[in-house]
């Protein structure tokens, strides 16, 4: 499976806790079948995109066109501490008064609104389950925080008819997620139970394809309350992922220290 330059190093500073040296970054490129050249081009584009920004002489960090991301990523492992119990009502989105014609920012829009655990109602009315601390005011800020425009009116939805509430249960495909969990899980536990017998250089490679694949999949969680869905199995898949993503970078601090960079 191939891989994007661009994606693969912003994943690789998103992990990291700091700086990262050129050299590093470019030796971990070379892994995934990037050359050197197309390594540094990329790493000079998402520089002057405020992708990335240097600190100190040849190593890297976020920019600040990415730190919302990193701020969003970097609490998945805590993810249950967001939800509180639900009481059957609803959070809505209504973004009718929006803009259709910058295509950019509308695909900005949906990501924030899907990210965010919403789903369409109907074509400008998005909504969720009330089940996440904070309730309305937070989930506002979060997602004005986001890239949200601030004129998209959030509200707290509820008085549903019975044929209401089940038309907006149904919106979310829970038995795909249940699947997803179930699936993903049993294939990191798998993945694990082999990884000691792989060179470190393909462990690093095969860690790093699965795992991201699973974090987007965690970060793009709804977080469905438990009259939805199965949250022990949620429980069961994150923890497993934060076990996985142990392993996995326990091949990238090998792969770091054979490079003999100290970032």
């Amino acid at each position: 499976m191939a891989i994007k330059p661009k994606h693969l190093i912003v994943n690789l500073l998103l992990a990291a806790k700091s700086p990262v040296s050129s050299q590093i970054l470019v030796g971990v490129c070379e892994l995934f079948g990037i050359t050197t050249n197309n390594a540094r081009v990329t790493l000079a584009r998402l520089t002057a995109e405020k992708m990335l920004q240097t600190s100190g002489r040849g190593f890297y960090q976020l920019g600040d066109s990415a730190v919302r991301l990193a701020e969003e990523m970097s609490h998945w492992r805590n993810i249950e501490d967001r939800v509180c119990p639900w009481q059957g009502d609803w959070i809505g989105v209504y973004i009718g008064a929006l803009g259709r014609t910058d295509r950019t920012g509308l695909r900005r829009r949906l990501r924030v609104l899907q990210l965010a655990g919403f789903e369409a109602l109907e074509q400008d009315l998005w909504i969720r389950p009330n089940n996440l601390d904070g309730g309305v005011e937070a989930l506002r800020q979060r997602l004005y925080r986001l890239g949200l425009e601030s004129k998209a009116r959030i509200m707290s939805l509820g008085g549903f008819s019975v044929d209401e509430q089940q038309q907006a249960v149904l919106l979310w495909n829970v038995d795909a997620l249940v699947t997803r969990y179930k699936e993903e899980t049993q294939e990191m536990l798998h993945w694990m139970e082999g990884a000691n017998q792989l060179e470190t250089e393909e462990a690093a490679r095969q860690s790093f394809l699965m795992g991201d694949r699973v974090l987007r999949h965690v970060a793009y969680d709804p977080l469905l309350p438990k009259q939805m869905i199965d949250v022990d199995l949620r429980v069961k898949y994150v923890e497993t992922m934060s076990r996985y993503d142990r392993v996995g970078n326990s091949f990238f601090d090998e792969i770091y220290r054979n490079l003999g960079v100290v970032g």
